[in-house]
Protein backbone atom coordinates (compact mmCIF):
# COMPACT_ATOMS: atom_id res chain seq x y z
CA UNK A 1 0.00 0.00 0.00
CA UNK A 2 2.65 2.18 1.11
CA UNK A 3 4.82 1.53 -2.04
CA UNK A 4 1.58 2.55 -4.59
CA UNK A 5 1.06 5.65 -3.05
CA UNK A 6 4.71 6.46 -2.80
CA UNK A 7 4.81 5.68 -6.74
CA UNK A 8 1.61 7.81 -7.26
CA UNK A 9 3.44 10.88 -5.35
CA UNK A 10 6.74 10.40 -7.36
CA UNK A 11 4.45 10.11 -10.88
CA UNK A 12 3.06 13.38 -10.06
CA UNK A 13 6.08 15.19 -9.08
CA UNK A 14 7.21 14.25 -12.24
CA UNK A 15 4.54 15.54 -14.28
CA UNK A 16 4.41 18.61 -12.23
CA UNK A 17 7.99 19.36 -12.37
CA UNK A 18 7.92 18.98 -16.37
CA UNK A 19 4.94 20.86 -16.88
CA UNK A 20 6.79 23.86 -14.88
CA UNK A 21 10.05 23.28 -16.88
CA UNK A 22 8.70 23.38 -20.95
CA UNK A 23 7.20 26.64 -20.40
CA UNK A 24 10.40 27.99 -19.11
CA UNK A 25 12.46 27.16 -22.19
CA UNK A 26 9.67 28.25 -24.28
CA UNK A 27 10.07 31.85 -23.12
CA UNK A 28 13.47 31.67 -23.28
CA UNK A 29 13.70 30.59 -27.39
CA UNK A 30 10.72 32.65 -28.48
CA UNK A 31 11.66 35.03 -30.87
CA UNK A 32 10.14 38.11 -32.14
CA UNK A 33 8.74 38.54 -35.81
CA UNK A 34 9.91 42.17 -36.63
CA UNK A 35 13.37 42.10 -36.89
CA UNK A 36 15.82 45.01 -38.45
CA UNK A 37 19.21 43.93 -39.47
CA UNK A 38 22.22 46.77 -39.46
CA UNK A 39 25.27 46.16 -41.35
CA UNK A 40 28.65 47.72 -40.25
CA UNK A 41 31.65 47.46 -42.80
CA UNK A 42 34.98 47.78 -41.72
CA UNK A 43 36.80 48.58 -44.35
CA UNK A 44 36.78 51.69 -46.21
CA UNK A 45 39.04 51.04 -49.12
CA UNK A 46 36.99 48.37 -51.08
CA UNK A 47 34.46 49.27 -53.85
CA UNK A 48 31.22 50.23 -54.19
CA UNK A 49 29.93 46.78 -56.09
CA UNK A 50 32.00 45.22 -53.12
CA UNK A 51 30.15 47.05 -50.40
CA UNK A 52 26.82 46.68 -52.81
CA UNK A 53 27.44 42.63 -52.63
CA UNK A 54 28.09 42.64 -48.75
CA UNK A 55 25.05 45.04 -48.12
CA UNK A 56 22.69 42.13 -50.36
CA UNK A 57 24.48 39.02 -48.87
CA UNK A 58 24.16 39.64 -45.08
CA UNK A 59 20.36 41.97 -45.10
CA UNK A 60 18.50 38.64 -46.13
CA UNK A 61 19.15 36.48 -42.96
CA UNK A 62 18.02 33.18 -44.96
CA UNK A 63 20.63 33.97 -47.81
CA UNK A 64 22.44 30.61 -48.48
CA UNK A 65 25.39 30.47 -50.64
CA UNK A 66 24.56 27.95 -53.43
CA UNK A 67 28.87 27.28 -53.38
CA UNK A 68 28.10 27.82 -57.05
CA UNK A 69 30.47 30.77 -58.59
CA UNK A 70 30.68 31.32 -62.58
CA UNK A 71 34.52 31.75 -62.88
CA UNK A 72 35.90 33.80 -66.24
CA UNK A 73 39.06 33.01 -67.58
CA UNK A 74 41.22 35.41 -65.86
CA UNK A 75 39.90 34.08 -62.72
CA UNK A 76 40.84 30.30 -63.99
CA UNK A 77 44.34 30.85 -65.41
CA UNK A 78 45.53 33.40 -62.29
CA UNK A 79 42.96 32.72 -59.62
CA UNK A 80 40.72 35.53 -58.22
CA UNK A 81 41.32 38.91 -57.18
CA UNK A 82 39.58 39.15 -53.72
CA UNK A 83 38.74 42.26 -52.03
CA UNK A 84 38.33 41.13 -47.96
CA UNK A 85 36.98 43.08 -45.58
CA UNK A 86 35.19 42.25 -42.00
CA UNK A 87 31.37 42.77 -41.81
CA UNK A 88 28.86 43.20 -38.41
CA UNK A 89 25.54 42.20 -39.07
CA UNK A 90 23.62 43.55 -36.04
CA UNK A 91 19.47 41.92 -35.78
CA UNK A 92 17.19 43.96 -33.68
CA UNK A 93 14.60 42.66 -31.22
CA UNK A 94 15.25 38.46 -32.48
CA UNK A 95 14.24 37.49 -28.77
CA UNK A 96 11.97 38.87 -26.46
CA UNK A 97 13.92 38.87 -23.90
CA UNK A 98 17.17 41.12 -22.49
CA UNK A 99 19.75 41.09 -23.97
CA UNK A 100 17.21 41.38 -27.46
CA UNK A 101 20.05 42.05 -30.26
CA UNK A 102 22.30 39.39 -31.95
CA UNK A 103 25.44 40.93 -33.45
CA UNK A 104 27.65 38.11 -36.04
CA UNK A 105 31.10 39.15 -37.04
CA UNK A 106 32.21 38.02 -40.43
CA UNK A 107 35.19 38.15 -43.14
CA UNK A 108 34.01 38.42 -46.50
CA UNK A 109 35.62 38.13 -49.60
CA UNK A 110 34.84 38.29 -52.91
CA UNK A 111 36.32 38.78 -56.81
CA UNK A 112 35.89 41.58 -58.40
CA UNK A 113 36.21 39.97 -61.44
CA UNK A 114 34.13 36.76 -61.18
CA UNK A 115 31.04 36.24 -58.60
CA UNK A 116 32.77 34.31 -56.23
CA UNK A 117 31.87 35.59 -52.79
CA UNK A 118 33.04 34.10 -49.12
CA UNK A 119 31.60 34.48 -46.03
CA UNK A 120 33.46 32.90 -42.36
CA UNK A 121 31.49 33.35 -39.36
CA UNK A 122 34.18 35.01 -36.61
CA UNK A 123 31.44 35.19 -33.61
CA UNK A 124 28.23 35.72 -32.64
CA UNK A 125 26.78 37.45 -29.08
CA UNK A 126 23.60 38.68 -27.87
CA UNK A 127 23.99 42.40 -27.35
CA UNK A 128 21.88 44.83 -25.19
CA UNK A 129 20.96 47.52 -27.89
CA UNK A 130 17.07 48.03 -28.06
CA UNK A 131 15.09 48.06 -25.06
Amino acid sequence: MKTKRFLSLLLTLAVLTGLCVIPTSAVETEEVATTEIEIFIENEDISEETRAKIIAYYSDPNHENDGIATCGLTCTLFGHKLEDSVVRSVTHKVRSTAPRCLEKTYTYEACTRCDYENSTLLGSSYIFCCS
